[in-house]
Order: structure tokens, then C-alpha cells, then sequence
């Protein structure tokens, strides 16, 4: 017996000692957390890269119109339909038919290219869906 406990009551030394067992039993629950975290991480980085090369469809939405069907059986090769947008308004970018982000259009050695300035958030893309 070291000093300290002779100079403590039997009760106290039970006292001490459970609270140092109640003290490692923390830490090793703590420990046990930490991991189980670790795991989950890791386990859900492999449920996501079971996903990666499913393939979805990107639209880039520059505008749209409403057209009767007499309007649009008249549509000859030099026709030109006004679109519900500005040249400087910023375009939609879809994936699987909802917006994620916003963007300006460009053109890019002969083909057309989109600079993201904007990514929605999941949160603006929900009130986006309640309207």
C-alpha cells in the first residue's frame, strides 16, 4: 500500500478505484466511438464509390418558351425563337432534371462549354421544389 491509501478509509480507497475504472471504461468507450466512426467513414466512402460510374444526364438549360403546336409546325431552318432569358442571366445546370448549379455560357474552339459560378445548396434546391 502506498501512502496516500493508508492515510484513506476503506471506503475511499473502493472510491478511488472505481472512479479510475469508471475513467479507463470512458476512455476505452471513447476509443470504441472513435473507431466505430472510422468504420462507418470508411464504409460509406465504399457505398459511394459503389456509385460513381453510374452515369446520369447533364442538361444545360440556356431557356425555354411556350409555343402553340400552329407556331412550332411553321418552323423553317431560319427561324428564331425568343427564349425567357437575358444573354448575361446565368444558365441552369441539371443533373437528372433538377438544378445544381449555375453557370455562363462559353464557346470553346467551335463547341460550347459552361463556367460554373454557382452550386446550389442542397437546402435552395428543396425550397426550389416546394414552389
Amino acid at each position: 500500500m502506498s501512502e496516500e491509501n493508508k492515510e484513506l478509509s476503506p471506503d475511499e480507497i473502493m472510491a478511488q478505484q472505481f472512479e479510475q475504472e469508471s475513467r479507463e471504461e470512458e476512455k476505452q468507450s471513447l476509443l470504441s466511438e472513435s473507431d466505430t466512426l472510422h468504420q462507418k467513414r470508411g464504409s460509406e466512402d465504399t457505398k459511394l464509390s459503389l456509385l460513381l460510374d453510374i452515369p446520369l444526364e447533364v442538361t444545360v438549360e440556356i431557356g425555354s418558351t411556350q409555343m402553340a403546336i400552329e407556331d412550332v409546325l411553321k418552323l423553317n431552318p431560319n427561324s428564331v425563337i425568343e427564349l425567357d432569358r437575358y444573354v448575361n442571366e446565368p444558365i441552369d445546370l441539371k443533373v437528372n432534371g433538377r438544378v445544381i448549379a449555375k453557370g455562363e455560357l462559353y464557346t470553346v474552339k467551335n463547341s460550347f462549354g459552361i463556367k460554373i459560378t454557382q452550386i446550389i445548396k442542397p437546402e435552395d434546391r428543396l425550397k426550389v421544389l416546394e414552389r
